[in-house]
């Protein structure tokens, strides 16, 4: 399994719980109530120990599409609790060290990289919002030894 099947996998359930769909990959559409995973980055080396190992990266965007509203209704207060919530889930995850298995390697951390989800644009023709979350996975790639030469 790869790292971009295995977080798929590990946000599915809630996904699934939460709204009733499958979680879009890559890909987010101009529905209401869609949840979308974009990856950033995969494998980027955070730190290099010189004890063996390195710290990586897999980086990701969690896109929730709402329904928006341009009248004084609460549509987008609603919106924006919903996203806080579940981006309040993933760091809920992250203190219960529950995270994605990513085989040999030992997951640190799971991150939000911000303090609240941001309105990532809003389409009032259409009624839809774009809420992102960004995070990232900081996981421990285990080195088998030295290869020194004398």
């Amino acid at each position: 399994m790869t790292k971009h099947e295995a977080v798929k996998a590990y946000f599915e359930p809630k996904i699934m719980e939460l709204a009733g769909i499958v979680l879009n990959f890559n890909f987010s559409p101009e529905s209401a109530d869609e949840f979308s995973l974009i990856t950033n980055y995969s494998d980027k080396v955070v730190k290099e120990y010189i004890t063996g190992g390195t710290l990586k990266a897999y980086g990701f965007t969690v896109i929730i599409t709402k329904t928006y509203s341009t009248f004084t209704d609460d549509c987008n207060l609603e919106a924006m609790n919903f996203a806080q919530g579940f981006m309040d889930w993933i760091e809920s995850q992250n203190w219960k060290k529950i995270y994605p298995y990513f085989g040999d390697c030992e997951v640190e951390k799971m991150e939000v990289l911000q303090n609240m989800p941001n309105l990532a644009g809003a389409n009032k023709d259409a009624g839809l919002a774009r809420y992102m979350i960004q995070a990232r996975i900081l996981y421990l790639e285990h080195d088998n030894g030295f290869d020194f030469e004398l």
